[in-house]
């Protein structure tokens, strides 16, 4: 499976969540009952994610350590 732009999940390591990977997300939301345009989309990532992408929340790795 790629992040949607033809990369494999190798990105997920080593650079921001971006553009492509949105798309990608955005697609992948069609597969899930239920949702809808207004279903709200969030991210957590390893290395941060591009500005400006439409996203209702995002989190790293130490947010999640300290929610734990």
């Amino acid at each position: 499976m790629s992040s949607g732009g033809g990369e494999p999940h190798g990105w997920l390591e080593t650079r921001p969540f971006g553009g492509h990977a949105y798309d990608a997300l955005v697609r992948g939301t069609l597969a899930v009952p239920g949702t809808t345009p207004d279903t709200p989309l969030v991210v957590v990532s390893r290395c941060g994610l591009a500005e400006g992408l439409p996203l209702t929340a995002h989190w790293g790795p130490e947010d999640l350590v300290r929610a734990w």
